[in-house]
């Protein structure tokens, strides 16, 4: 299956932290490269923040919007171009029963890991872990072969998006249904209803920022809430702030410590997270690795 031909619209969205109107220009620029695809784009109207607020609109406005993107039919995908740290406050606000009758995926990826995986689990419906805007950076030409290969190719198997290089930490294989996402943004998730179960899952973690303490926080209570001890396997992203100071622990030696009791598989990838030259990943896809 493709999941955008020639043709096709896409959603643009801003569930988390509304998007600056001075840097309007950027978008418009994302817009021409999608219509290089045949692709167009059709705005939420609340994308831009609204005011002197960080808010594109309130809960319940964003949550709507996001309905009617899930309820318009020529829309074949929902890219949601914010981030920062809003996303939760839709949560009670979105009419999940609209997102099942409707199933496509929704794009989105830091802030966003939130509705990634809250979506999935009450609707069943995957999603991506990918953000669109590398489209416009500096490996742009390597990320349209991506969205290309991803978004406009025939794939039969979810691990044919697969397209990023691993290492082993410990073991050699894991299969499982992937959830996760950035670590601090998934964990708002934690003892509320939309937090998927971590059964026979692939835990991904990555992170933008945060020193050796606060990644271990965010370990630490993966493995009070009984994650790392019920999960398949975890693969690794990118932990920015904390591999670009070279900060000790690594986050690689924080989890292999936190699972050497449980013994279960641990890979690494350096091309998944916030760097310009991150692929895909499928959230609510089972994978084999």
């Amino acid at each position: 299956m493709s999941i955008l031909h020639k043709g096709d619209k896409v959603g643009f969205i801003a569930c988390s932290d509304g998007r600056d109107r001075s840097k309007s220009n950027i978008y418009l620029t994302l817009e021409n490269i999608l219509a290089q695809f045949s692709v167009h784009a059709v705005y939420a109207k609340t994308f831009y923040a609204v005011g002197n607020t960080p808010f594109s609109g309130t809960p319940e406005e964003r949550a709507a919007e996001l309905a009617e993107l899930y309820q318009d039919k020529e829309i074949k995908a929902v890219f949601d171009l914010s981030g920062g740290n809003a996303a939760n406050e839709l949560l009670p606000s979105i009419n999940m029963e609209i997102i099942k009758e409707n199933p496509k995926p929704f794009v989105g990826m830091s802030d966003l890991s939130v509705l990634n995986n809250a979506l999935f689990t009450l609707t069943g419906v995957p999603n991506l872990h990918y953000q669109t805007t590398n489209l416009l950076g500096p490996d742009s030409a390597f990320q349209m072969e991506l969205f290309t290969k991803v978004f406009l190719t025939d794939w039969h198997n979810p691990n044919e998006l697969v397209t990023f290089p691993y290492t082993w930490l410990r073991g050699s294989s894991m299969e499982g249904t992937v959830i996760g996402g950035n670590a601090r943004c998934f964990l708002k998730l934690a003892g509320t209803p939309y937090m998927p179960n971590p059964e026979d899952k692939l835990l991904f973690l990555e992170s933008l920022g945060g020193g050796p303490a606060a990644i271990a926080s965010y370990i630490a209570q993966l493995t009070q809430l009984g994650f790392l001890e019920r999960c398949n396997g975890i693969l690794l992203g990118t932990f920015t702030e904390l591999e670009q100071s070279a900060g000790m622990p690594t986050a690689e030696e924080l989890v292999l410590a936190a699972t050497e009791k449980f013994g279960i598989p641990v890979a690494k990838t350096a091309k998944l997270g916030h760097g310009y030259d991150s692929h895909c990943l499928p959230i609510g896809m089972k994978l084999q690795l």
